[in-house]
């Protein structure tokens, strides 16, 4: 039995201005990004236009995209019940 060791990265940073993630080097990512339901974040605006909302989801999520290998995968959250609170 061959002994392999794992490497594993943890990077807590802006995911529109990140330049720490080289393109096509991420096995997975996963995030549970802001939904514009006006929850109190330190550093986001998250009571945004849709239009806007709907430009800035997809500027984050075409980052995400770039940095997956061909065989990477994305785990998004998504709630599913938004009037909890």
């Amino acid at each position: 039995m061959m002994n392999k060791q794992e490497v594993f990265t943890i990077i807590n940073e802006d995911v529109l201005s990140t330049k720490k993630i080289p393109k096509e080097s991420v096995d997975l990512i996963v995030t549970s990004p802001p939904y514009n339901l006006d929850i109190k974040y330190n550093s986001h605006n998250d009571q945004i236009g849709y239009a806007e909302y709907l430009e800035f989801s997809h500027k984050w999520l075409s980052r995400c995209f770039e940095w997956l290998k061909d065989y990477g995968r994305l785990c998004l959250n998504i709630p599913l019940d938004k009037n909890k609170g």
